[in-house]
């Protein structure tokens, strides 16, 4: 039965880490369902078996900690947490100026309230690709978000000239609490239509970056829509590959090989093009943008085919986009993987890519009392930061988080979610009140109580006039890099993406 499991939690500072929901299909570590069995949790880890020695008997009759949930999961699913693995949390417009025009309490607001929508939406942990700061993170209290890894800012062209160089500003971000250095390798949608693909930065300058976040136990994200970018965080060994629209099977094949992840980001792409539709953009970005939502499919079939890992990304970064990581699922299987791959990609690919920063701790996963990148408080026990306390994350840490990170296996941090319907059903996630309660940390949340006005937690949902295409046939052809470059900084001139996707 429910006892109130929020209201128990907040009645405990919020923060009570140990429950045990019964009766639900448990997801497997491949995507599967099996009967319905006990989910057990204690000092927010999962357990085998039955929860904490407190507990006596299969239907917990004996005493248990005080405050603990019990929650009656009889004809529900459960599902670990989601990840979106490339959001931008504090931006709430498209374009950098329309940002600026909310000022930084209107941002502090809308900050809040888009992580607030995320938790409610079943994402526990997403993985910032530039704009919030350790600062604004800490404004939002931990119960109300979800954990947050950082890359600060994206480092362009323009963000490396301010700082006197691209070493400069990776070193900057770093200092600044990045656990993730984010490049931008490519132009992006509001380039010129013929911008092609020339990289941005030099084989060199990459490696470089790659070198310093690595020092730093950092990991490096590269927006690359394709070509010779992509070579170059391969062939440096970058953490993933960003969008990766004109990913080749070749270009697939070697960042396999090389341990990297792909993360699509395929509904933004509709929406910009909705958004020039409406007047919203200038109409000169559609042709380049057009280009990407016929390609990006393909890239995501290709990916699969090569073994290449792909984690949910939504790219969110406008009221209406925080918390669409369900959204973007059923784009995952529109483009071609299979319900379980894609709920691998939300959930498994994607906390294993965030375990890689940040000392190999998986998403949220401080010690009690931890602190948050760049210092801030966690806000007390059981309620880690963004993959924080690096210090003490050892080798057998990070090995441990590496393997169950993502899942709801003995030891793994427990983040899950529990739906109303199978999630391998068409739509089935992406339904207004698919989700019945969010375990966040160990704490069981309930998603009404974390919105205003009970508001739909992802109300971008694609109209019939926006499909996201699953044909097979070949794509696209992909714009062409003008022009290999010299591999020595400031070999080439480069281009800067005029903004972000």
């Amino acid at each position: 039965m429910d006892q109130g499991s929020t209201a128990a939690a907040r009645a405990h500072g919020g923060l009570t880490a140990a429950g045990v929901i019964r009766g639900a299909r448990v997801m497997s570590p491949t995507g599967d369902f099996a009967a319905p069995a006990t989910l057990a949790w204690s000092a927010g880890r999962f357990l085998e078996g039955q929860p904490a020695v407190e507990w006596t008997g299969p239907e917990a009759a004996g005493p248990r900690a005080a405050g603990a949930a019990d929650f009656d999961g009889t004809g529900l699913w459960v599902i670990p947490g989601i990840v979106d693995a490339h959001v931008h949390a504090s931006w709430h417009a498209f374009d950098a100026a329309d940002r600026e025009l909310l000022g930084d309490a209107g941002t502090r607001a809308a900050t809040a309230a888009g992580l607030a929508r995320t938790l409610a939406a079943g994402i526990t942990s997403v993985r910032d690709a530039g704009g919030l700061t350790s600062a604004a993170l800490a404004a939002v209290p931990a119960t109300r978000r979800p954990a947050v890894q950082l890359s600060v800012r994206m480092l362009d062209h323009a963000a490396a000239e301010a700082a006197g160089g691209l070493d400069r500003a990776v070193d900057t971000v770093l200092g600044a609490g990045a656990q993730w250095v984010k490049l931008v390798g490519t132009a992006g949608v509001a380039a010129p239509a013929g911008a092609g693909l020339d990289p941005i930065f030099t084989a060199a300058e990459v490696r470089d970056a790659v070198r310093r976040a690595g020092d730093a136990g950092a990991g490096v994200m590269v927006h690359a829509w394709g070509g010779a970018a992509i070579d170059d965080a391969i062939d440096a060994g970058a953490t993933s590959i960003e969008h990766g629209i004109f990913l080749t099977p070749d270009q697939a094949a070697r960042a396999a090989a090389a341990g990297l992840t792909l993360v699509p980001t395929l509904r933004i792409y509709h929406l910009v093009r909705r958004m020039i539709a409406a007047g919203k953009l200038p109409a000169a970005f559609d042709a380049r943008v057009a280009e990407a939502v016929a390609a990006h499919p393909n890239a995501v079939r290709i990916a699969r085919d090569a073994g290449l890992p792909i984690a949910l990304g939504t790219d969110s970064g406008t009221p209406d986009q925080h918390g669409s990581a369900p959204l973007e699922f059923d784009a995952l299987v529109a483009a071609g993987l299979d319900p379980a791959e894609a709920l691998l990609a939300a959930t498994r690919n994607g906390a294993a890519l965030l375990a890689r920063a940040a000392g190999g701790t998986e998403p949220g996963g401080t010690e009690p009392g931890g602190t948050e990148p760049g210092g801030a408080e966690t806000g007390g026990a059981g309620f880690g930061g963004a993959g924080s306390d690096t210090a003490a994350a050892g080798p057998a840490e990070a090995s441990r988080a590496a393997s169950t990170a993502g899942t709801l296996a003995p030891g793994a941090l427990a983040d899950a979610v529990l739906l109303r319907r199978d999630p391998r059903e068409p739509g089935a996630l992406s339904d207004q009140g698919a989700v019945v309660r969010v375990l966040r940390a160990g704490v069981l949340l309930d998603p009404r109580e974390l919105l205003p006005d009970a508001a739909d937690p992802h109300p971008s949902d694609p109209s019939p006039s926006d499909p996201h295409p699953s044909d097979p046939r070949p794509s696209a052809a992909p714009p062409t890099d003008s022009a290999r470059r010299d591999s020595t900084p400031g070999g080439q001139a480069r281009r800067d993406p005029a903004q972000r996707t």
